[in-house]
């Protein structure tokens, strides 16, 4: 897995198998929105919910002694569910 197209291609197939152990996507980052709105006692959108467990993922990559390409991999799902949660609205 070596180039861009490729990588994208597999987290196109990471995120299709991750609906189908966990329903769909559209739900649970709504869902989880909804949770932390109500724990935050703030707003939160579900593309926020992307935007924050992106952020998780480039911190476990900045803390950890080696290098994990899933962490990149997720940020590029979370990125392109992001993108699908928008054009939604």
């Amino acid at each position: 897995m070596n180039s861009p197209d490729k990588v994208l291609t597999n987290v196109a197939k990471i995120v299709r198998d991750r609906g189908e152990t966990h329903g769909d996507f559209r739900e649970v980052f709504e869902l989880t929105a909804q949770l932390w709105s109500v724990y935050l006692g703030m707003p939160v959108s579900p593309q926020q919910v992307c935007a924050l467990n992106s952020l998780q993922k480039l911190s476990r990559d900045q803390v950890s002694d080696t290098a994990h390409r899933d962490n990149f991999m997720d940020v590029a799902g979370y990125a392109a569910i992001g993108v699908a949660l928008q054009s939604d609205s």
